[in-house]
């Protein structure tokens, strides 16, 4: 079965997650929000809705991934020990494994940070100190204990591509774009050497999200309606037994990331010239990125001296983790676009002088 905006209420109801009933009296709305996956919102008006997700290539690799998000919900849902993991995931309904679909729980009003940001056009502190106290406490959760169970052989311990992306293969088929990405990875040394240095001290430490962005953290209203808000992570398709400090960097780059994919580039200006006029200055968003650490930090009860390494492995890895979304950027273009270039160049920056970045660019 091939899920899509017709048919996908009617798989519901033949799930049992919908009732006719609730179909006639509740005032349903179906959204198509497909990227990689089939990815279908069904709303409820002020009740839980519904997020269903179907893999689009039922290759092996594809098909691992969801069952890998699935299989963390699973332990949230059945390991005591995982209770952080538990707070910030959303709520599992359904795996289908036949089908490879996975239905969770869609919060009313809820919103990506990335469109909350946008909506507001501010960087609130408050947001920032939520998902760094809640990506704290699950890096602060133990290995959860897998032995005898079947998500054991969902997590392979294996380093993130973007740790691999200088090497002939890491992306496939080339096109026109990536082809240029490769070669500018492999036309500068310190990309090459760092990379390396890196892949070998990546440490398998923690259960991590393994591709956490604005994207994939949800805000809502909490329940009690006083105006604060709360979140949940989703898509944890990247979910592995990893480093933590790769989970921190995806954060840290999401704001330079930000403030670079919303420069207006122009023919012959340097980067120097194009960042006095962005539209949302990285200074601006200092305050934020300086609450999300201090609260992570906070949570893991880190002294000082085991703060400023993490905080430098962390810079890092968020700089290897801009070369990821520059390909995800451009990855069906001919060309890579100045954004992109802009994006590898700020990267080689960070990785040359990681505490420079965290102080002048970061603000820490």
């Amino acid at each position: 079965m091939i899920l899509s905006r017709s048919n996908v209420v009617h798989y519901l109801l033949d799930q049992g997650l919908l009732s006719y009933g609730t179909v006639v009296n509740d005032d349903l709305t179906v959204a198509d929000s497909t990227r990689r996956n089939r990815n279908f919102k069904v709303l409820r008006g002020a009740e839980q809705g519904f997020f269903i997700k179907q893999i689009q290539t039922f290759d092996p690799p594809t098909v691992a991934t969801l069952a890998a998000e699935a299989g963390c919900y699973q332990l949230a849902r059945e390991v005591p020990e995982l209770s952080a993991l538990a707070a910030i995931v959303p709520r599992d309904l359904l795996y289908d494994r036949q089908r490879h679909i996975l239905v969770t729980g869609l919060l009313p009003s809820a919103e990506s940070l990335m469109e909350h940001h946008r909506r507001l056009n501010a960087f609130p502190v408050d947001v920032a100190r939520l998902f760094g106290g809640q990506l704290g406490r699950l890096h602060r959760e133990s290995l959860p204990p897998l032995e005898g169970r079947p998500e054991a052989s969902l997590f392979h311990r294996q380093p993130p591509w973007a740790l691999s992306s200088h090497q002939l293969g890491t992306f496939g088929a080339l096109n026109g774009a990536s082809s240029k990405l490769l070669q500018i990875l492999q036309d500068y040394p310190d990309f090459q050497r760092t990379l390396d240095e890196m892949r070998g001290d990546w440490r398998c430490e923690r259960l991590v999200h393994g591709d956490l962005k604005w994207e994939n953290c949800v805000v809502y209203p909490c329940r009690s309606n006083d105006g604060k808000l709360d979140g949940r992570i989703v898509d944890w398709e990247l979910a592995d037994i990893g480093d933590p400090a790769w989970d921190v960097g995806g954060m840290l780059q999401a704001y330079i990331c930000f403030w670079i994919l919303t420069m207006q580039f122009h023919a012959d200006v340097p980067l120097t010239t194009v960042e006095q006029s962005a539209p949302h200055p990285i200074a601006g968003m200092q305050p934020s990125i300086r609450a999300f650490w201090a609260a992570y930090v906070a949570e893991l009860r880190l002294e000082s001296a085991a703060a400023d390494t993490m905080l430098m492995r962390s810079v890092k890895y968020g700089a290897a983790r801009m070369i990821q979304t520059a390909y995800e950027a451009m990855q069906y273009s001919a060309q890579i676009s100045p954004s992109a270039l802009a994006l590898l160049q700020v990267s080689l920056n960070i990785l040359k002088e990681p505490k420079r970045a965290a102080t002048q660019l970061l603000g820490l």
